[in-house]
């Protein structure tokens, strides 16, 4: 059975993922003398995140800008609201609203970055059409 290759570009996001679930599954307590730090935390985390789901998407769909897009921030959001649920369950964590706002931030900013990666180095040069 011959695998789509494409779909390898989701390794990282996946390998990713279960990072995520298992630092959050894990009571930490650092004190940083900061204020809102978790709240950067969670952007920059996710932001990678946001990242490595836009290269996934991206490969996997070259002519659908605006549908790669939507799907990578639709599963961001749904990665970061499983991962606030998940808290929930964990003795030390809890689910809070503003540290999924703060994924929601990061997995746009990663997007984001992404998409202005793949813009500034897709071929400038129009497609002749051959005779």
């Amino acid at each position: 059975m011959k695998i789509n290759q494409k779909w390898f570009y989701f390794l990282p996001a996946g390998i990713y993922c279960a990072l995520i679930f298992f630092l959050s599954g894990n009571a930490i307590k650092i004190r940083l003398g900061i204020i809102f730090w978790d709240k950067g935390a969670h952007w920059l985390e996710f932001s990678a995140l946001g990242f490595l789901l836009a290269l996934g998407f991206f490969k996997n769909l070259p002519d659908r800008p605006f549908l790669r897009a939507y799907l990578t921030f639709m599963t961001g959001i749904f990665i970061g609201l499983l991962d606030e649920l998940h808290q929930l369950f964990v003795p030390g964590r809890t689910c809070d609203w503003k540290d999924w706002l703060a994924d929601l931030a990061g997995i746009a900013f990663g997007l984001t970055v992404y998409w202005i990666i793949h813009l500034e180095t897709q071929d400038k040069n129009p497609k002749t059409p051959q005779a």
